[in-house]
């Protein structure tokens, strides 16, 4: 009972992890963006490479399981959206993440978790 507890929580933690960088990265653009309609394409189109690249690459029934990919997909969102909030001055938060990140992920892969 208790492992699948922990199971189904830290399985939990890993997709809300993957909104949050989806949504810095779309936070990222809205603030970054130059004008009304620059802010709103930036931050939507982030948010859509973003999802569609973690759907082909790095989702638990991924396209294509290619083991690269599915790294290199992690380290850009999860990093991009780190990077997104160090630049916007969320420092704390742009150093929290990718470490609750990485415990996760170690959490999951080393207790062998089913994502």
């Amino acid at each position: 009972m208790i492992a699948t507890a922990w199971s189904a929580a830290n399985l939990t933690l890993a997709f809300v992890l993957e909104l949050i960088a989806v949504g810095a990265l779309a936070y990222w653009g809205v603030r970054t963006g130059r004008g009304r309609i620059a802010r709103v394409l930036l931050g939507v189109g982030l948010a859509v490479a973003a999802m569609t690249l973690w759907g082909l690459f790095a989702a638990p029934q991924a396209t294509y399981s290619i083991p690269v990919a599915a790294v290199a997909t992690k380290v850009a969102l999860f990093g991009g959206a780190s990077l997104g909030l160090w630049q916007l001055g969320h420092r704390t938060a742009a150093v929290a993440f990718p470490l609750l990140v990485v415990a996760n992920l170690a959490v999951i892969h080393l207790g062998h978790l089913s994502m």
